[in-house]
């Protein structure tokens, strides 16, 4: 109860923030609603200005256009522009010459015209003002037929042309018909604008603030604008700058400018020229300041809450340590802080809803010391608490995190093994019973205290059942182990044979491990699943000495010893031996743990794979499982290896310890899926749906996948309909000794 009023005055308190968010943000939506409206205003006033600036002044070229064809009138007594070219040698033609000359040239200097030009009929230029363009005009046809048929009629704005001029850089033409004293029409004036005058008032952005900007855009077709702007300094990019805008239909509107920058613009026609007039200002300017005053307040809640939250939290604390204490105390054991009987009761209960939820299967596990009375008779209770702290302590480390560890009695114990059939829970106890037969505790006197167990199985049935009931259970299998001598394993009232047992002389056996010379090697090979050939090989260390012939048993005494990176090197060394000399056109797979990995030096393990064979493609398999801790001591190591050719995979991934983490820092080119997941796939939907996860979390590390513990065929064909590509398991092929790499 006390739990729940601690939330709810979490909850209370975290949700008291909610109103001021929400008046702040009404606040600054109606503020930026405001603002935005002004510069509207601001914007449109300036647009007019501009528009009203730039209609003046083509008004007042088309003035200068009259003007001539006035001063044409007057001082060009001959019928037409064609017979002027024509007599161009005569005494009539020079002295109109000279008095065209003054004239237009006056013009020319007075309003920064580039040039003005007379055309005849049919285009070609027949007079120039500028004489240091006389030579490269004169005698020109400028313009095509459609545009002189239209400034037959009207004035042609031609738009900006880029030039050589340094002086005029881009200039406008305005062409306009030429008439006789009879109105017959006799070519054409031209007019080269200086666009430098038009540039100067268009960008003067006062008002505008640093974004501001006033430029022309004129419609080209497929829905293209032509971009002219004197902001853009490149002239020629600033006639072939394109760029595709929303129109607004000549109001103020959200757009996209040439920069591709979200602006505030405002749109005006020019309708005699065929242009748009922009003036635009970028919105993440106009709303900066209301940017800030959100991001402080936003900030500011979120301290807020993060107080009311911490400060709640650390009243419940208050509240509810007291109380956690003494349920912590009811439910575990004190000497050795795993679970009691209550604290067992409690977890049955919710391991077989779990069970039946997910429709996995539990195996449950007792554990008894062998003749611990004698012990604690012989040396005390004190030795005896010390054996039942160490003895917990292995299991803990021979089991998985998620599996379930309670004291039941003076020496039982129970683990509840998660997701396990009747071979896992035996190896699983296999293992314990070796890792406690390890134990050597030194007391007074120079005494050794040694201790073993003995085990008894049973899987969790599908109905609710007491701790009493489950240990009924538990002792058939148990009384079993007993009677055959101690020191052994039944599962469900019949006798497991196992492998392991306690060596007679540990000295002489780890002379044996030092020396190395009795290992030797088997190989599994790893499939294509989508055409089912051999692709490489896996070797796989045994061992020559009785009890101790699979790696489960004599790496958990090397472990235990000290001596578990010796023992992993002689390993790897035997397998190179096998390889040494031998024509392998497949891959090679072999194992090391990462505390080896990382005990050896480098440029030794690089030397010893190079000198089996440089043409032999290698795959070091780091075990993902017994990699502690950060994994980035291992990067430079794996760099190096991966530098001398040699491929790198993370095995057994997947279950258990694995992280993502390690995935990332260590960049395998290999992930071995770890048997759990693959093993019974096709029948459990919750695997599946892990191993799809999983897929997809290595494909974006662009690593290769194979697949390990394929023991049927249903999950070999379900592993190859979700394109898993190699794999290997006992369907396919069984360990073979002596090893076979053809």
């Amino acid at each position: 109860m006390r739990r729940i009023y601690a939330k709810l005055i979490i909850l209370s308190l975290s949700l008291a923030i909610i109103p001021l968010v929400l008046v702040a943000g009404a606040f600054l939506y109606n503020t930026q609603k405001e603002l935005k409206s002004e510069i509207y205003e601001r914007l449109n006033a300036v647009s007019v200005l501009k528009k009203n600036k730039l209609e003046t002044f083509f008004n007042s070229r088309r003035e200068d256009l009259r003007a001539i064809q006035g001063f044409l009138d007057v001082q060009i007594n001959l019928p037409t522009l064609q017979e002027f070219d024509r007599d161009r040698y005569s005494f009539a033609y020079s002295k109109a010459k000279w008095q065209l000359n003054d004239q237009l040239r006056a013009f020319m200097n007075s309003y920064a015209y580039a040039d003005i030009l007379l055309l005849d009929k049919k285009g070609k230029i027949v007079f120039v003002a500028n004489p240091a363009q006389v030579h490269t005009y004169l005698d020109r046809t400028f313009f095509n037929a459609r545009v002189l048929q239209k400034a037959k009629s009207d004035i042609y704005y031609s738009g900006p042309v880029a030039s050589n001029d340094w002086k005029y850089p881009y200039i406008l033409y305005m062409i306009s018909a030429a008439r006789d004293t009879q109105d017959q029409f006799i070519g054409y004036i031209v007019l080269e604008v200086d666009m430098n005058v038009i540039y100067d008032f268009i960008s003067d952005n006062t008002g505008l603030g640093s974004t501001g900007e006033t430029f022309l855009i004129k419609k080209i077709p497929g829905n293209e604008f032509l971009c002219i702007s004197p902001l853009l300094y490149d002239y020629q990019a600033i006639l072939n700058k394109k760029m595709v805008l929303q129109e607004a239909d000549k109001k103020i509107n959200e757009s996209i400018d040439y920069r591709g920058n979200v602006v505030l613009a405002v749109w005006q026609d020019i309708p005699f020229l065929n242009w748009e007039l922009i003036t635009k200002i970028d919105k993440q300017e106009v709303f900066a300041s209301i940017s800030n005053i959100r991001t402080i307040f936003f900030v500011i809640c979120l301290l807020i809450l993060i107080i009311i939250v911490l400060g709640s939290v650390l009243f419940a604390e208050a509240i509810l340590d007291p109380f956690q204490k003494l349920q912590a105390m009811t439910i575990h054991d004190p000497l050795t802080g795993v679970l009691n009987r209550r604290g067992l009761q409690d977890i049955l209960s919710k391991t077989l809803a779990v069970s039946q939820r997910m429709r996995i299967s539990v195996q449950v596990i007792l554990l008894d010391l062998d003749n611990f009375k004698q012990i604690n008779d012989r040396h005390g209770h004190g030795v005896g608490d010390a054996i039942l702290v160490e003895v917990t302590q292995q299991i803990r480390q021979t089991v998985r995190q998620t599996d379930h560890v309670a004291r039941v009695g003076g020496d039982e114990f129970i683990v509840l093994l998660l997701d396990s059939r009747e071979g896992d829970a035996v190896k699983v106890a296999d293992k314990v019973r070796m890792a406690i037969s390890q134990i050597s505790l030194s007391i007074a006197q120079g005494d050794i205290v040694k201790v073993t167990c003995s085990i008894g199985i049973v899987p969790l049935g599908d109905k609710p059942e007491t701790v009493n009931a489950l240990l009924q259970k538990l002792h058939q299998s148990l009384h079993l182990s007993k009677s055959e001598g101690k020191n052994r394993i039944a599962y469900q009232g019949e006798k497991v044979k196992t492998d392991l047992k306690v060596p007679d002389a540990n000295v002489e056996f780890r002379k044996v491990l030092v020396a190395g010379e009795k290992f030797h090697t088997a190989s599994q090979p790893v499939f294509d699943l989508r055409n089912m050939t051999r692709v490489g090989y896996e070797l796989l260390s045994r061992l020559d000495y009785e009890g101790y012939s699979s790696p489960d048993a004599f790496f958990i005494f090397a472990r235990n010893a000290n001596l578990l990176g010796i023992v992993d090197y002689a390993c790897m060394k035997t397998c190179l031996n096998v390889v040494k000399n031998t024509q392998v056109t497949r891959r090679i797979y072999i194992n090391m743990f990462p505390s080896t990995l990382a005990e050896i030096p480098v440029e030794r393990l690089v030397q010893d794979f190079v000198s089996v064979g440089k043409n032999i493609s290698f795959c070091l398999e780091i075990n993902e499982q017994q990699i502690l801790g950060d994994p980035f001591y291992l990067t430079p190591i794996i760099t190096r290896l991966k530098k001398a050719g040699i491929l790198i995979a993370l095995d057994d991934y997947g279950f258990g310890n694995s992280s993502i983490e390690t995935l990332i820092l260590l960049e395998p080119d290999i992930v071995k899926i770890d048997k759990k997941i693959i093993n019974g796939i096709a029948k459990d939907p919750r695997k599946l749906n892990s191993l799809k996860r999983l897929l997809k979390v290595i494909e974006s590390c662009k690593a290769t996948v194979i697949a390990e513990g394929i023991e049927t065929e249903e999950d070999f064909n379900l592993l190859r309909d979700l394109g898993v590509p190699y794999g290997q398991g006992f369907f396919m092929c069984k360990p073979e000794i002596p090893p076979n790499l053809t």
